[in-house]
């Protein structure tokens, strides 16, 4: 089996894992996920381990992330299985970061064991929120109660780092119970919170039951009524903002998706997965099943592949450099892609900047709060004629 895979000269450092499968399909989801289908699960695992060693030589990670899908869906035996097998295939001398995303309805002290028998050491958990009702509407398998619980499973076994996901500004969510989940949150002490304000996707059931009339279209200054509240709360709490939906304590910033947001190269394994690689960037095909064939048959299982153009890949430093709250240092860009965005982008840095979005210091460029606000709108205009 061969993947899409340029002349290398360095080692691929970021790596990313995706393990489809969930107990149910959250309606506002727009992953890459699959519910019963615990037949595939053992076949999958076979894939996973599979494309991992084709890759063996050429990734030495500094970060791993496994994603979902729910990651922790399967017995405690299965996942470390798969973790243990993805390990093996490369270096991990290099290694910094493990982290494994969860569900507080399916966390136990069995898979908290296999986790740190294999080397992970933080675990990124979806509260989404402390309000049984919230989730139930969300299509959560777990109530309020268990975040907690799990966080305290977590510490026990070992784990120390954990991160906390809530959703903001969720159908007929008031703002007191906003201010409740991220007290509730901040009151179990991890040390990073990601909040992000739902967004109805395509093809969700959410989407479906908006334009249905069943659930209220989004208002763009309730959505920043309740982040700005967030925000606020969270920085009282000692929790700094460094990425629009990302707040850290000091060093506990996600190291993996600092490498997203600096648009360095990562490798993606599983069906579903995205790499970006020595300037060319792919996806596998989503369907566990398809996925499974191709690995079996000795083929790359892979959906498209492309290469990306010094224009294209400019932009796209922007686009996710911007998100951050340090922003991006244009030297460094034009050093990397070889084009200088002070040079092709002129107007749109002095018309934002003119309308208080931008702000340029030296040779970094950032989003001001406000442009923060309207960070997709602002970014959008960078993109290459």
């Amino acid at each position: 089996m061969t993947a899409p895979d340029p002349e290398r000269t360095t080692p691929v450092r970021h790596l990313y894992v995706h393990f489809p499968y969930c107990a149910r399909k959250c309606p506002y989801c727009d992953f890459n996920s699959h519910a019963k289908r615990e037949a595939e699960t053992e076949p999958y695992i076979d894939a996973l381990i599979e494309e991992a060693r084709t890759w063996a030589g050429r990734v030495v990670p500094e970060t791993i992330f496994v994603g979902g899908g729910t990651p922790t869906h399967c017995d405690a035996g299965q996942l470390e299985r798969y973790l243990a097998g993805v390990a093996a295939a490369f270096d991990l001398s290099n290694l910094r970061e493990w982290t494994v995303e969860a569900n507080p309805g399916s966390v136990s002290a069995a898979k908290v064991e296999a986790l740190r028998r294999v080397g992970v050491n933080r675990v990124s958990m979806g509260a989404q929120s402390f309000h049984d009702h919230h989730l139930e509407l969300l299509g959560r398998i777990h109530g309020a109660a268990d975040t907690a619980r799990s966080v305290e499973t977590l510490r026990v076994g070992g784990i120390e780092r954990v991160s906390l996901d809530l959703i903001l500004a969720t159908p007929k969510q008031t703002m007191a119970e906003q201010v409740y989940d991220v007290e509730r949150a901040i009151e179990l002490a991890p040390d990073h919170i990601s909040a992000y304000v739902l967004t109805y996707e395509e093809g969700t059931v959410f989407t479906r039951r908006m334009r249905q009339g069943r659930l209220p279209p989004p208002r763009p200054e309730r959505e920043l009524a309740h982040l700005h509240r967030v925000c606020n709360a969270l920085d009282a709490a000692g929790y700094a903002r460094y990425e629009i939906s990302n707040f850290a304590r000091p060093g506990e910033e996600s190291l993996h998706n600092l490498a997203y947001w600096r648009n360095v190269e990562w490798l993606g394994l599983g069906a579903g997965a995205h790499s970006h690689v020595a300037g060319r960037r792919w996806k596998t095909v989503d369907d566990p099943a398809r996925y499974i064939e191709s690995v079996r048959a000795g083929e790359a299982p892979t959906e498209w592949s492309e290469s990306v153009e010094p224009a294209l890949q400019l932009f796209e430093s922007l686009m996710m450099g911007l998100r951050l709250i340090k922003g991006v240092d244009l030297d460094e860009l034009s050093t990397r892609h070889g084009l200088d965005v002070r040079d092709t982008q002129a107007a749109t840095i002095a018309r934002h900047a003119a309308g208080g979005f931008l702000t340029v210091d030296g040779s970094r460029l950032r989003l001001t709060p406000r442009g923060l606000d309207v960070a997709n709108a602002v970014i959008g205009d960078f993109y290459p004629e």
